[in-house]
């Protein structure tokens, strides 16, 4: 159907692997929100989930490698990752200004409400600022995609 090159494949590879091994983690990590800190239990789903993700990567990159001829990077695939990379630095730094700005409000209102406010936990703050790196770095994946597949103008 498609005749994708051998950066395509490594993209969709990469983008697939972080898709289920983050959507298990945040799905596990969602039922520990309110906890104030890192238990063991949530500390190592995080541990698993980097080292999966690394050992995901290498195998797939390997059989990858096997079955196809790695192509080398030319002047359009640079321009295409130093394109993506923008699009990530912006997803990254519009999401952690909002997360940093949604804590100083969600805090803010929570000493001077007469409600009983919550106050942002430290395992949240790490857990959504590691989605925000999830997201950024899946936005540069699939900025890459984009221009793969419709090419440069």
């Amino acid at each position: 159907m498609f005749d994708l090159s051998y950066q395509e494949k490594s993209v969709w590879g990469t983008l697939a692997a972080m898709v289920v091994v983050y959507g298990y983690y945040f799905s596990a990590a969602l039922h520990d929100v309110g906890r104030p800190e890192f238990g063991t239990g949530s500390l190592g789903r995080l541990i698993f989930a980097v080292i999966a993700l690394i050992v995901i990567q290498v195998v797939y990159h390997i059989a990858l490698a096997l079955e196809s001829r790695p192509e080398p990077k030319d002047e359009r695939d640079t321009l295409i990752e130093s394109k993506a990379y923008r699009t990530a630095y912006f997803f990254l730094t519009t999401g952690i200004s909002l997360l940093a700005a949604a804590i100083i409000v969600i805090n803010t209102f929570a000493l001077h409400s007469r409600e009983a406010w919550g106050t942002v936990t430290p395992f949240a703050i790490v857990n959504l600022i590691l989605l925000a790196m999830v997201l950024a770095e899946s936005a540069k994946l699939l900025t890459q995609l984009f221009y793969y597949r419709r090419g440069l103008r």
